[in-house]
């Protein structure tokens, strides 16, 4: 059986196309007739299936915020814990979130994932958050670019990085090093975790080093996908 899962919004549909993920169905307000024909020659073109519908089919299947475009498409392939050894081999950067538990902060994150040349995002089976519609949304179409992996334990994940020659990069206010000190020509695994909790004890642990980001303000914290954005940004490979 095939599991679907809803986007919407103009820009997520053109990203799943542009793609290629298979998209079963659009749905395109009525006004969208006269206004879009560049998007609908484009669904013609690919031979898309579409329906318009008036504003009341459209506001009661999909969410706010879907600017007269939704769509069913087939869901996201998700990683495991056993894909880990053929993905890490041709992987420079990978994001592990520790409790990352809201799906603004996840779409947000993976934005950024996509911008900054990010080849891997981990994340626990437990506390953490899915991958949802909002998730896919808040990406605005990132998400069609990133590769994601829920598995059991980030503990032994890490371990198994490290054997890959994986420098593991923790966060925390009371790190000693910023990211752009580091040597970009390393391979690796950076971890945020929650802003109510911050990363685990033992991934503390884990960590060869422990990046800080540098504030002036009068608040002394940042959202998690801010501060995921400047450290993966700082770390960025170029060449």
């Amino acid at each position: 059986m095939i599991i679907m899962i809803k986007i919407y919004g103009k820009n997520c549909i053109n990203e799943a196309i542009r793609a290629n993920n298979e998209i079963q169905v659009v749905y395109l307000l009525n006004d969208n007739k006269k206004k879009d024909m560049n998007f609908i020659n484009m669904l013609n073109d690919k031979k898309i299936k579409y329906e318009h519908i008036n504003k009341e089919k459209m506001d009661k299947i999909f969410p706010s915020g879907h600017q007269g475009y939704g769509a069913y498409r087939n869901d996201y392939k998700l990683y495991s814990d056993d894909d880990l050894d053929q993905i890490v081999t041709k992987a420079s950067r990978i994001l592990i979130l520790d409790g990352i538990m809201d799906p603004h902060n996840l779409g947000a994150i993976l934005r950024s994932v996509d911008a900054f040349g990010v080849d891997l995002v981990i994340l626990p089976k437990n506390r953490s958050c899915y991958i949802t519609e909002t998730v896919a949304h808040v990406s605005t179409g990132a998400i069609e670019y990133c590769k994601i992996m829920y598995v059991n334990s980030l503990s032994t994940i890490t371990s198994r990085l490290k054997e890959f020659g994986f420098w593991i990069c923790g966060t925390d206010a009371k790190g000693n090093i910023k990211a752009c000190d580091i040597d970009k020509s390393l391979k690796l695994a950076v971890i945020i975790g929650s802003e109510g909790f911050g990363m685990s004890k033992t991934l503390l642990k884990a960590s060869d080093y422990l990046i800080t980001i540098p504030m002036i303000g009068h608040v002394n914290s940042l959202n998690a996908s801010v501060s995921c954005a400047i450290v993966l940004h700082d770390l960025m490979k170029t060449d």
